[in-house]
């Protein structure tokens, strides 16, 4: 008969083996230990990482012999399995007596068994023993959580010694410079910005870059009289006059502006189509600069309508009779 105290290792032993390797190890007619991987986890209020583990639970309804420890045993000691059985019906034995006097039985390694005043089995793992074989060498370590601003904040206030640090400095340089450049722009500007603005609520946006001259109703009349007088032909005096008189009566344009480039003329005209204005070029002045009208009326009194409602919007315009 080999007794508990001839044992090469002890039942808690035995049984700290098999959690290693095994998920549920049965101490036949007492309870079973039943282990449930864990993965890390992060404890948020102590900034503790703590490696996978294998968290172990007991049932005292898992008494059935499957053979696990006992044979584990039997090969262990070199003894036969009835040997093996005995030695773990008298660990039993042991348990339930420490469990009556003091309520309370250790397995070495495993946890703590004890008992309740209802005679309900507890059971708390020893913390100290990590059975998940992916924690080798695994221990829980305390974290720092570093904000990424002030981890640049503070990279850039290290010492500057070396040409590295020269680097960084010209790095830091080439970003700020830029936009404080545009902060210095955006403030002595502004007179200018609010200019253009204002250029584009009256419709002529393209003012700004070529810098078109508007011509008042008096100086167009006064440039459309010269350039009758030079174009006529003296010989053909009768028939142009009579027609200029009837285009001075029938035809009135609303005009938009008067601009150099052709190209903004053009996207002034695209611009006031898309506003349902039957707006086109119509012509150019002795000076060269090209007309846009945004409409053309057959009566002055049309004409002067438009002209009313415009100047209520806020947009200049003024009406040239042709």
């Amino acid at each position: 008969m080999h007794s508990l105290a001839k044992m090469k290792k002890t039942i808690d032993i035995y049984i700290s083996e098999l959690l290693f390797l095994h998920d549920c190890v049965i101490i036949p007619e007492f309870g079973g230990f039943v282990g449930n991987n864990q993965s890390a986890v992060l404890n948020k209020n102590t900034n503790t990482i703590y490696p996978p583990s294998k968290e172990i639970l007991f049932n005292k309804n898992l008494k059935k012999n499957d053979g696990l420890l006992i044979n584990h045993i039997s090969n262990s000691e070199i003894i036969s399995n009835e040997n093996a059985k005995e030695l773990v019906s008298d660990y039993v034995k042991n348990i339930n007596e420490k469990i009556q006097k003091i309520r309370t039985f250790r397995i070495d390694k495993v946890g703590l068994i004890s008992a309740d005043l209802t005679g309900n089995i507890l059971f708390l793992q020893d913390s100290f023993t990590n059975y998940n074989p992916n924690s080798f060498g695994l221990s829980s370590q305390s974290t720092k959580k570093v904000d990424k601003i002030e981890k640049k904040v503070e990279e850039i206030i290290k010492p500057i010694s070396t040409k590295t640090g020269r680097k960084k400095v010209w790095r830091a340089a080439a970003i700020l410079l830029p936009i404080i450049g545009l902060s210095f722009i955006s403030i002595t500007q502004e007179d200018k910005i609010n200019e253009i603005y204002s250029q584009m609520a009256n419709l002529n946006p393209f003012s700004s870059f070529e810098n078109p001259k508007i011509i008042s109703p008096k100086q167009e009349v006064e440039e459309m009289k010269e350039t009758t007088t030079i174009e006529v032909n003296p010989i053909e005096t009768k028939q142009p006059k009579e027609k200029k008189e009837e285009i001075i009566e029938m035809n009135f344009s609303v005009i938009a502006g008067s601009f150099r480039s052709e190209k903004n003329a053009i996207r002034l005209v695209n611009q006031l189509q898309e506003q349902n204005y039957n707006a086109e070029i119509i012509g150019t002045n002795r000076n060269g600069l090209i007309r846009v009208c945004y409409e053309n009326f057959d009566t002055k009194e049309k004409a002067t309508s438009m002209l009313q409602d415009l100047k209520s919007e806020g947009k200049s315009s003024w009406i040239l009779s042709l």
